[in-house]
């Protein structure tokens, strides 16, 4: 479960620095003239990437949805049986 966390903060971190390096560079290259499509092709490997990192996502979230419910229903089973005996 430590490990989804971490995985999931670490996740998120590299996503947005990700998106704000995208954009930071499609700025600069549209500042020096270039066109839509030479833009494109010069952040091609890097939107590569930050798809990929996207499609991490589909992986994390249900191995955190089983955490989650496991979690839970453990909270729930404890107060359950809580007077067993």
């Amino acid at each position: 479960m430590l490990i989804n966390v971490i995985s999931g903060m670490t996740g998120k971190f590299l996503l947005n620095r990700s998106r704000r390096f995208l954009a930071e560079k499609k700025d600069i290259y549209s500042q020096q003239g270039l066109s839509l499509q030479a833009i494109e092709k010069r952040l091609f490997w890097d939107a590569t990437t930050f798809d990929l990192m996207k499609k991490w996502r589909a992986v994390h979230l249900p191995i955190t949805l089983a955490f989650a419910v496991l979690g839970i229903s453990h909270i729930v089973s404890i107060f359950l049986f809580w007077q067993w005996k």
